[in-house]
């Protein structure tokens, strides 16, 4: 283990000393220096990740599909997202963004005795447990993400973003980044200020995302097998959250309101929202506005689901007709 951590540092110092820090220094972008290594870091992990869905992911889909397709076109503006996110920097930037905030939080607080709530401050003996210390951000990272998917679908403006994310008809490994740019900022911001208040370090961070996103690559996987009926309660499968992904229909019109876990399904058996029959349903949506997402590029995408967000914004600030009955 520690050899990989070594070849790992020594590819990051390498980066950093021969592209990196060249760049920063012929522009007078030297005040981006300390964060330099951590977008590094970010845009390394991210890489990491496509790889694994390359290697891994897209050989389980080719052996096992869930789902048999003509062809795959619909998937492929999927890839785009992945690329656009995986090797993008947004949520750690929106996080560096966000630190100096946090140490403005962290003075004030200090100059009235008061101290956040992080885990450290709150649980003390957990400093020098850092296994222990890492898995309880990463169970209060993922209990967020749950709440978060929630208001994702409560909300109709929300949700007018969200629905790209579910629009797609053929979901797949590549599905997991397909996102409004709007819902992926401010899911970011969302998560980094839990992250800050929480009190996770950029580094640790920077594996929180890593862990999470590999489990949600992987359960948006086209597989037509789970992890079985035990192992599916501790860790959400590709089972589990197809059934999320489920197109409504008149008998079930809320089937996508169920399986919001990320990582763990804890989450969804807690609070009632699990659904664990194992059917086979068709993916996607039941409406033809977002369904009409299917076969436009990034950008139409993009456009089109901004316009949905206006419009669902416009009709909730629209006085509701009050009807009058005939006398």
């Amino acid at each position: 283990m520690q050899g990989l951590v070594d070849i790992w540092v020594d590819v990051q110092s390498w980066i950093l000393e021969t592209a990196v820090h060249p760049l920063l220094f012929r522009f007078g972008y030297m005040t981006f220096f300390e964060d330099a290594p951590f977008v590094v870091e970010t845009l390394m992990l991210g890489v990491v990740q496509i790889a694994v869905i390359l290697l891994v992911f897209r050989p389980l889909e080719r052996l096992a599909p869930a789902e048999q397709w003509p062809d795959r076109k619909l998937a492929r503006v999927d890839i785009v997202y992945t690329l656009l996110s995986k090797l993008g920097v947004l949520p750690f930037v929106v996080f560096i963004v966000l630190y100096p905030v946090n140490d403005w939080l962290q003075d004030l607080v200090r100059d009235y005795d008061l101290v956040l709530p992080t885990v450290e401050q709150s649980v003390p003996w957990l400093r020098d447990k850092p296994l222990l210390l890492f898995a309880t951000y990463f169970l209060l990272y993922d209990f967020a993400g749950y709440w978060l998917h929630r208001m994702q679908h409560a909300f109709p403006w929300w949700w007018a973003l969200h629905s790209l994310h579910h629009s797609q008809r053929q979901v797949t490994c590549w599905s997991d980044d397909r996102n409004h740019l709007i819902d992926d900022l401010l899911a970011s911001v969302y998560f980094a200020v839990v992250a800050l208040l929480i009190g996770v370090q950029p580094g640790q961070y920077v594996v929180l995302l890593l862990l999470s996103r590999m489990v949600e690559s992987l359960s948006h996987a086209n597989v037509r097998f789970g992890f079985g009926r035990m192992l599916d309660k501790v860790l959400v499968d590709p089972w589990f959250h197809r059934t999320h992904h489920a197109r409504a229909s008149a008998a079930e019109p809320h089937i996508h309101d169920s399986n919001f876990g990320a990582v763990l399904p804890i989450w969804d058996l807690l609070f009632g929202t699990a659904v664990y029959d194992y059917k086979r349903r068709p993916t996607g949506v039941d409406t033809a506005e977002a369904d009409a997402d299917n076969g436009k590029g990034w950008l139409g995408q993009q456009i089109a689901v901004a316009g949905r967000l206006a419009r669902a914004i416009l009709a909730t600030f629209r006085p509701r007709q009050v009807i009058h009955p005939a006398e």
